[in-house]
């Protein structure tokens, strides 16, 4: 008989799903799981904080498509992951997460006055798709099973499975279980019928002036050259989420800007829209002024979830499939029927638009003569620095804004950022994980210094774990976003409240920490600074003086400022 410990029967069952590594900071509950990752070759990467924990594992799921998995100790050390964790619900990130739970015999319920005691499975059961707590040694292989389809059944989302620290130290016979392969209780991606396949071909088909838009379930599902061959086979105009920006390259003949006037105006006039992998969320700005009349345009909406089809607008046709198989099945079924590239005049019309409406947005930017360094410069420099295959991350409020617009992508899974949930100060430990499962790219962040401020101390993990990340802080010395907000509703500018903030020399603190560090004033010092941080050995940080008032006025402001408020008509 080989007796094994529930620490390790959960490293078999982790290691049979692929798992590489562990984000999480050490605790005694689980001494059974950290005594053994060494031996399953899973490597434990510690953050300074457990909510860090979840946006690194966020950070492997966007770039590679792993499901990544977290740990965290019972109490506070679970109720840190909190925040993390509704992230990645909203951002539709699957991770595992494991909870250590208090003994069994003085949980669920917990009695009064136990230490750390917590009731973790109710806490979790609405910010995770699914969550269950492991009351027995033998049901680990079973509830990991469960937690990983149900983890990536429809949109991906985060799990939650709660293991009381006796059932991690309790043993028993390893026979007595089942761990099964991954092939043998997971379903395949699911495929539009044949004849939604037909329907939608016909109407696309049919279309006089169709527009293409990829969502995030296009890089999920690995579909980005399937969508592109759509798109040239067609030769249409076509465009994507603000979140899903990489899912086609921007240098595109047919590529259209997503936030610009451009896609804006082929939105409103398209006769027939394919939204393939999203939900067309309020950041897609799903207002009746930016689309066209919901009597004549047909949008055909294709989602791997039954609950995000049809809630945002009102489609003429709804398929629940996954991207990659529906568009191969689509591109099939179009060629069959004989179709062929358009003329591309239209294409040409939104693309002249576009250039129309860039030449306008862009040209406070190329006045600027202020003694400090416009963000957008900033932005257009480190993208000239790193090469194109670069991992991009953006964070901040008006800061992310200018990362968006000024940042060009080529390659799939290369743009990172906080576009379902805006959730703050994950740049850096998204940067560290996509570094850990892309050691062979540069990955850099631009990060305003109000966002730097909530994990900065993950330098130092960074640091620990040889994550060779670049990260430049805009140090415009206010929350620019707020201020902005409180100005335009009138309040005078000598009181607008809590936005201001203290200098702070990112480089010196970055140093102290024992990474490298850059300070630049001056535009013409910027291009090599962000280059010696991006050839250094250590993970770095470049603090570049900002200029405040351009930072207030972002690119897209007025259409971000109606996802808060709704359409703004006139």
């Amino acid at each position: 008989m080989a007796e094994i410990t529930g620490g390790e029967l959960l490293l078999k069952c982790l290691k049979k799903e692929g798992v590489k590594r562990i984000f999480g900071l050490p605790d005694f509950a689980y001494n059974t799981v950290l005594a053994n990752v060494e031996r399953y070759d899973i490597r434990w990467v510690v953050p300074r904080h457990e909510a860090a924990a979840v946006h690194m594992a966020e950070g492997v799921y966007k770039t590679s498509g792993e499901i990544p998995v977290v740990m965290s100790g019972a109490g506070p050390g679970t109720a840190n992951l909190v925040s993390g964790i509704i992230c990645a619900k909203e951002e539709g990130v699957p991770v595992i997460a494991i909870t250590a739970q208090r003994r069994s015999g003085v949980i669920y319920p917990s009695r009064s006055g136990v230490y750390q005691g917590l009731d973790q499975y109710d806490i979790f059961r609405p910010i995770t798709k699914w969550n269950a707590v492991a009351h027995s040694w033998e049901r680990i292989p079973e509830i990991i099973q469960r937690a990983y389809r149900e983890a990536m059944v429809g949109r991906p989302g985060p799990v939650q499975i709660d293991i009381p620290d006796t059932i991690f130290y309790a043993t028993g016979d390893e026979a007595l279980v089942k761990i099964l392969e991954p092939h043998q209780y997971k379903a395949l991606s699911p495929e539009p019928s044949e004849k939604q396949i037909k329907e939608m071909a016909r109407l696309i088909s049919e279309a006089k002036n169709p527009l293409l838009i990829a969502g995030t379930g296009v890089l999920n599902s690995e579909a980005w050259d399937d969508f592109l061959g759509l798109v040239e086979l067609l030769n249409c105009p076509a465009t994507t989420t603000m979140a899903a920006r990489s899912a086609m390259p921007n240098d595109h003949p047919n590529y259209i800007f997503g936030f610009g006037r451009g896609a804006l105006t082929a939105r409103k006039e398209a006769d027939v829209i394919l939204a393939v992998g999203t939900r067309l969320g309020e950041l897609d700005l799903p207002f009746d002024k930016y689309w066209g009349d919901i009597k004549g345009q047909k949008i055909i909406q294709v989602d791997i979830d039954p609950r995000n089809i049809g809630v945002n607008r009102p489609i003429a046709m709804g398929i629940v499939g996954d991207a990659k198989a529906s568009i191969k099945i689509l591109v099939g079924c179009l060629k069959n029927m004989g179709a062929s590239p358009s003329d591309g005049k239209i294409v040409r019309k939104y693309k002249d638009i576009e250039e129309e409406w860039w030449i306008e947005e862009t040209q406070a930017v190329r006045d600027y003569t202020g003694d400090k360094i416009h963000p957008a410069h900033s932005v257009e420099i480190a993208r000239k620095v790193f090469p194109a295959d670069a991992i991009n991350v953006g964070d901040g409020g008006n800061t992310s804004l200018f990362n968006a617009s000024y940042t060009p992508f080529s390659v799939p899974r290369t743009s990172l950022g906080i576009f379902e949930f805006g959730h703050l100060g994950t740049g850096i430990p998204y940067a560290i994980g996509a570094k850990l499962a892309n050691p062979d790219r540069d990955v850099y962040v631009i990060t305003g210094d109000g966002a730097a401020g909530f994990n900065f101390m993950e330098m130092v993990t960074a640091l620990r774990e040889k994550a060779k990340i670049t990260v430049i802080v805009h140090a415009e010395e206010a929350w620019c976003m707020e201020e902005i907000s409180q100005l335009v509703e009138g309040v005078d500018p000598s009181k607008v409240v809590g936005c201001a903030q203290l200098p702070i020399r990112w480089d010196k603190v970055a140093e102290s920490l024992g990474c490298y560090g850059e300070y630049v004033e001056k535009i013409g010092e910027l291009p090599d600074a962000i280059k010696r941080a991006k050839d250094s050995k250590l993970p770095a940080v470049v603090c570049v003086k900002t200029d405040k008032q351009s930072n207030l006025i972002p690119p897209g402001g007025e259409q971000f400022e109606e996802v808060y408020t709704g359409p703004v008509e006139g």
